[in-house]
């Protein structure tokens, strides 16, 4: 039997598909007998786009490109769709010609407008369209296409050419964007497709395509949907799950790694270390609202699942000496949770130069990330989300702003670049949450690299969605943008994952936050120019440090000696009232006031992050980075060390801690202490 499995706009250019990888490998492993190609046709679309019109759709603008293709499907939606085009080019800001400009002047010309760059747009992709289904129909028996974001009208505009050259060619739909009732819907909706697969793919494409060699009735398999079933399963298949992910055959990126080499780009190696996210509980524990309530990235799921630490690296390696690339590109959803130092030290050992992006939690520790950094990570997306404590709760992330802020200042601290996001409109979002942000940003945050505000985005099966009442949140809807290319009859009846909604109540206004980014990126980037680097940084000399704060504009130095050098120093990372206690108050090298008081000062002026209203029970933190990586990882592992030391030490029975100081008290006499 011969499969072809094909990936389509937009998938971003410089990353093979996980998902051909991945499944092409497990069925030559698991049935050599079938013929299995891959097509990574996205990437000879934006060769004909031009790469940076390509890479502007794929990246920012996925929505436009759905409807790009959305006019190849509905011919009559084409004007409705040039407008959306338009307007949301213009909405962009980006320009038409000159530096900045996306539009390539060899494809769009030299004096483009958007309505001419649509028509270019539409005419090249529709000839690639037409190539692709030439050269697939007929010649296949199975024809498997993957969706992610964007991809869900490419695909349909294929299968449509697909079927008009041959109807007897079978075609398969999978991925993230067909999750719930979105599959069923699309069958029962449309007739290009024959199968949809829910959850992940291997064993049920493999039963797929072993029951249709064989002829087969196919309709009973677990995770896949058939025209006949669509009725049946109106909220989607169980999923069928391979039980242990460290079995998974090595993906096979062959294809892929000859085109992209062959266009001469830098690309990035895909790499699977883990399918979902240990801090979604919500199936596991039956509530919704046991994960962020914003996020709907892992209804594709079951659950969390990782491969070891050796198994992983292991396959890294394989990857690497096949492909001859050092660029990594995690695709989990959030790092482990435990083992991320025997993670990184394997990473290490191999002795190989790496440059790795992961995505994380702020609440890995800071040797752990110091690790990762020697291992080769250089680029990270934190789930920082909000710098609102309350904000923090209402989205149910599970950190907390000074959680945030300590691995905000060591990415800074570093050079890892942090592309993180400020979460704003999140539904029920209070004036107060949006002034507390902004002060945080101003008072503590400003040092480090900026965060990006992205508004919130609804998906169906996040919290928001399944708790909609709960929220005020009603007359939830295909999202909005979809009208513009879809028959407004087909837009009524088809469930999709992107929604739209009208909400109760007042709205807060989160437009000073947005604004507030766009002066935080511009400070941040004037202070990189600059000979200082930074602007908040210190420099230690063991006895005593010098603090250089630029974030008011004007460039103030303040000098901290013995006792205040000390506890700023121990401070570079979270610590709680009870290590300060034991650290300082115990052993006679300061008194609860003086500790008091330290604090309290740096907290006014900024150089301190200090959680809760009172100091027992309270978390503080040092915001100045170190000015170099080398001097930051130095404080990092010798922290590390001690930490190590102390819990070595640490005596069975717990030891009395004084009350820290409350307003009134009289003040202890000081303790002498030697600079």
């Amino acid at each position: 039997m011969r499969i072809c499995l094909i990936a389509l706009p937009w998938s971003l250019y410089r990353h093979p598909s996980a998902a051909l990888g991945a499944l092409c490998a497990y069925l030559k492993q698991q049935e050599p007998t079938l013929e299995v190609v891959c097509r990574s046709d996205f990437l000879d679309a934006a060769a004909a786009l031009g790469f940076g019109c390509y890479d502007r759709i794929s990246q920012s603008s996925y929505d436009v490109g759905e409807m790009l293709y959305a006019a190849l499907c509905f011919p009559e939606r084409k004007e409705q769709v040039r407008a959306f085009f338009i307007s949301r080019m213009e909405e962009s800001g980006a320009p038409l010609t000159g530096a900045g400009s996306f539009l390539d002047p060899e494809i769009h010309g030299e004096r483009p407008t958007w309505s001419s760059a649509f028509d270019v747009i539409q005419a090249r992709l529709e000839a690639h369209l037409d190539r692709v289904a030439e050269e697939v129909a007929g010649r296949y028996q199975l024809v498997g296409l993957t969706t992610c974001f964007g991809q869900l009208f490419a695909n349909l505009a294929l299968s449509m050419r697909i079927k008009r050259r041959s109807t007897g060619t079978r075609i398969v739909l999978g991925g993230s964007t067909v999750s719930e009732r979105v599959g069923p819907s699309l069958l029962k909706e449309l007739d290009c497709f024959d199968y949809v697969i829910q959850g992940e793919g291997e064993q049920p494409l493999l039963a797929l395509a072993r029951g249709l060699a064989a002829e087969e009735d196919v309709s009973g398999l677990k995770g896949l949907i058939t025209r006949e079933t669509a009725s049946a399963l109106p909220r989607g298949a169980p999923f069928w799950e391979v039980s242990d992910v460290n079995s998974l055959p090595i993906p096979d990126y062959s294809e892929y790694a000859t085109r992209a080499e062959a266009l001469n780009f830098l690309w990035l190696m895909t790499v699977e270390g883990s399918r979902g996210c240990w801090w979604d509980r919500a199936k596991r524990t039956g509530n919704p609202k046991a994960t962020c309530h914003f996020c709907n990235l892992n209804v594709q799921w079951s659950g969390y699942r990782e491969k070891g630490a050796e198994r992983l690296v292991s396959e890294v390696v394989a990857l690497n000496e096949r492909y001859h690339n050092n660029v990594l590109f995690f695709l989990d959803n959030i790092i482990r949770l435990k083992g991320v130092d025997e993670f990184a030290q394997r990473l290490i050992d191999t002795g190989k130069d790496w440059v790795i992006f992961y995505e994380m939690r702020a609440n890995i520790r800071p040797h752990e990330l110091l690790m990762l950094w020697q291992a080769g990570v250089r680029f990270v997306q934190f789930g920082i989300e909000s710098l609102s404590e309350s904000y923090l709760k209402r989205i149910g992330k599970g950190t907390s702003v000074i959680t945030n802020l300590q691995v905000m200042k060591i990415c800074h601290e570093l050079g890892i670049s942090n592309g993180a996001n400020l979460l704003t409109d999140f539904p029920g979002g209070r004036p107060e949450e949006v002034a507390e942000t902004c002060e945080t940003i101003q008072r503590y945050a400003l040092g480090y690299e900026p965060l990006s505000a992205n508004r919130f985005w609804l998906g169906r099966g996040a919290t928001v969605q399944v708790l909609s009442q709960e929220y005020g949140v009603r007359n939830l809807r295909n999202a909005d943008f979809y009208r513009a290319g879809l028959p407004e009859a087909l837009y009524e009846r088809l469930y999709l994952l992107d929604l739209s909604y009208d909400q109760d109540g007042p709205v807060a206004d989160w437009s000073h936050v947005r604004a507030l980014c766009k002066q935080w990126g511009a400070a941040y980037s004037a202070a990189r120019a600059s000979e200082y680097r930074h602007l908040l940084t210190y420099l230690d000399s063991g006895q005593s440090m010098r603090i250089f704060d630029a974030r008011t504009g004007v460039l103030r130095t303040s000098v901290f000696k013995g006792l205040a050098r000390d506890v700023y120093m121990y401070c570079a990372e979270i610590r709680r009232w009870d290590d300060l206690n034991q650290e300082f108050i115990e052993p006679g090298r300061a008194t609860a006031q003086q500790i008091a008081e330290l604090l309290e000062g740096w907290n006014q002026q900024g150089l301190l992050y200090r959680e809760g209203e009172r100091l027992e029970g309270g978390r503080f933190l040092s915001l100045a980075p170190a000015f170099t990586p080398e001097l930051a990882s130095r404080r990092i592992r010798a922290a590390h060390a001690a930490e190590l030391k102390r819990r070595g030490a640490r005596a069975d029975a717990p030891k009395p801690h004084p009350m820290p100081p409350r307003a009134g008290d009289k003040a202890p006499p000081p303790v002498q202490v030697k600079a």
